[in-house]
């Protein structure tokens, strides 16, 4: 799998309003790369792991101001990973929307992505009920960036222009210019001073 390939079609995508498809592609972007980074294992425990292991990413650009290590979300997916037996976002991201665009099939009800990425810089809106989550059109562009700066791809292009933005002040991460540059990205996540929140949703963790 071209990693730069699913990076260009999830941002055309994304462009044309296709959030669905879009989703698709960034989730091959981290399949392309989990395969590089740990060819030994299976698909689920690869790609959660690889989005837990560049949470200092994903979050900053998909799900800001939230302790995606330590927050569990009331979701049933399948063979959650995350410690403690409870589904984190790199859970709920896999057994969600991976496999449900992987497979062909329809989102379930209640998790369709909410799009707010055209709008306010520095605005994502989030979901939450028992059983369902809606995240923002972000987390695409959260996946994207896990991917684009990990080491293994550092050999990866896009056409010249594409690019990631971030934050408040809207600042473009030029992609071709973030290849394999995950080390660098702390300081940019630096200048927005988020919050780490802890979501506590205990009361509604039985039986979902």
């Amino acid at each position: 799998m071209n990693v730069g390939n699913s990076v260009r079609k999830a941002i055309e995508d994304w462009e044309a309003g296709e959030l669905d498809a879009a989703m698709l592609h960034a989730c091959n972007a981290i399949d392309g790369t989990a395969k590089k980074l740990y060819p030994k294992l299976g698909s689920n425990a690869r790609f959660t792991q690889l989005l837990r292991d560049n949470y200092s990413i994903l979050g900053p650009m998909g799900f800001p101001g939230i302790n995606l290590a330590d927050t569990r979300f009331p979701i049933k997916v399948e063979r959650p990973k995350a410690p403690g037996g409870k589904p984190d976002l790199a859970d709920v991201i896999y057994g969600i929307h991976r496999c449900s665009h992987g497979h062909g099939d329809k989102l379930p009800g209640g998790f369709a992505l909410i799009p707010d990425a055209r709008g306010q810089p520095g605005h994502t809106t989030v979901e939450i009920q028992k059983g369902s989550i809606r995240l923002s059109d972000r987390i695409i562009f959260g996946l994207l960036a896990a991917a684009v700066m990990c080491p293994t791809n550092k050999d990866q292009k896009v056409p010249g222009g594409y690019h990631l933005i971030f934050g408040r002040a809207a600042e473009k991460l030029f992609i071709n210019d973030w290849w394999g540059r995950s080390q660098d990205f702390p300081a940019v996540a630096a200048k927005e001073s988020l919050p780490s929140v802890t979501l506590d949703f205990k009361e509604w963790m039985d039986n979902v």
